[in-house]
């Protein structure tokens, strides 16, 4: 049994990563099968603050960002959950680089057509609000304002996503 299959929390899986980009390759590893409720996002919130100490107290702190990418890694997986692997890449690549949503987008149209891409988008919307619900749940302090920036991101994206959309809705 691989290692990834038993450890489904993200902050464990935090702990033992020695950087942002194993973290990635783990929890993409998951396929969405992690925990990720109010509790693991306060554990994964906390083992942030333990391994970046200075980002508590210093909020103009570069790592801050690195805070927020946790979050949009996390949210991101359990987002594409149970799509396909061409889905679930493209959407990587548009979540993680505005620039890509026109390209991508129109990729994925080409081959899934106009209903199925709509259908994928309403569902990563559906999700996207029901995480929303869950991370205004956290207490308030430092853990929230890191999920609260991490998702903002993901909104601007999917407003990104919902604009292409409609603009082929129309063409």
């Amino acid at each position: 049994m691989d290692w990834y299959r038993v450890m489904t929390k993200p902050a464990e899986l935090f702990i033992k990563s020695k950087n942002l980009d194993e973290f990635r390759g783990d929890i993409i590893a998951c396929d969405g099968n992690f925990d990720f409720d109010i509790e693991d996002m306060i554990a994964l919130g906390n083992a942030y603050f333990e391994r970046f100490p200075d980002c508590f107290s210093n909020r103009s702190c570069q790592d801050v960002q690195l805070g927020y990418q946790l979050v949009r890694i996390c949210v991101v997986e359990k987002l594409l959950s149970g799509f396909s692997a061409t889905v679930k890449d493209a959407f990587r690549k548009i979540f993680f680089s505005a620039s890509a949503v026109a390209d991508t987008m129109q990729h994925l149209q080409a081959t899934s057509g106009y209903q199925e891409l709509s259908n994928i988008v309403a569902t990563i919307n559906t999700r996207l609000e029901e995480y929303n619900r869950i991370i205004d749940l956290l207490p308030k302090g430092m853990i929230k304002e890191r999920f609260v920036g991490g998702i903002t991101n993901l909104f601007n994206i999917a407003y990104l996503i919902k604009m292409n959309l409609q603009q082929k809705a129309h063409e």
